[in-house]
């Protein structure tokens, strides 16, 4: 009996990359891609170490791979004591950063 070629690895905590560690696709892989796909608003609402933030990776990456360009916010980044014109300046700047769009904003 041959050993498999790459070995499995459970991930406890964190995102389980794509390729690496084990991830099983649950009906929310599906829907979330769908509702992406479509334009709609959409949230992932549970509990700690449910698995959103690889449900996320995973939907971005797929999306990607179709010619969607994805963008990940982690609101946490912005601050919470931050007046509200900096607070969306800086929800704006991570935008097009990451959809390296050619001119910063309000530059």
């Amino acid at each position: 009996m041959s050993a498999p070629s790459q070995s499995l690895r459970y991930v406890a905590g964190g995102t389980v990359q794509a390729g690496d560690g084990v991830y099983v696709e649950r009906a929310a892989d599906a829907e979330i891609l769908r509702l992406c796909r479509e334009g709609a608003f959409c949230y992932v609402l549970t509990s700690r170490q449910m698995g959103k933030s690889s449900l996320m990776v995973r939907t971005a990456e797929k999306l990607l791979a179709e010619g969607v360009k994805p963008v990940i916010v982690d609101l946490t980044e912005l601050g919470a004591n931050t007046a509200s014109d900096q607070w969306y300046r800086g929800f704006l700047e991570k935008i097009a950063e990451q959809l390296e769009l050619p001119n910063p904003v309000g530059a």
